[in-house]
């Protein structure tokens, strides 16, 4: 999976399912809701949570002079969790199609994704 700058904000609000339960609602203005959400998705702790907050449509790079990519941040309201909820924002990757938009989790850019939530 790569990243599609061609897919535009516009389509991506809608429900993504991904793996575990894992589920992110985008909202047109500008609202999410996550459900099962782990608190770490680099560490494997187990814990996961309910909860809200925002997201917004940024294009980024990894390292200076590298091509940029579409990607989803994620912030969450730690208010409106049930339990804790993670103080960093978090990424996602646009990929997929306008058609079929796809949100992707992914570490190692050479490698495939760590987590993929399709509609």
């Amino acid at each position: 999976m790569r990243p599609n700058i061609k897919v535009s904000e516009t389509v991506l609000p809608e429900t993504y399912r991904g793996p575990d339960g894992m589920r992110v609602s985008l909202y047109p203005n500008g609202d999410i809701q996550v459900r099962n959400w782990p608190y770490d998705p680099f560490e494997d702790d187990g814990r996961h949570f309910d909860g809200q907050g925002s997201w917004a449509y940024q294009l980024g790079t990894t390292a200076p002079g590298e091509e940029k990519f579409p990607y989803v941040a994620l912030s969450f309201d730690e208010s409106a969790s049930e339990g804790d909820a993670p103080v960093e924002d978090q990424k996602l990757m646009v990929g997929g199609s306008s058609e079929d938009p796809v949100l992707f989790e992914q570490d190692d850019p050479d490698g495939c994704p760590d987590a993929e939530f399709r509609q």
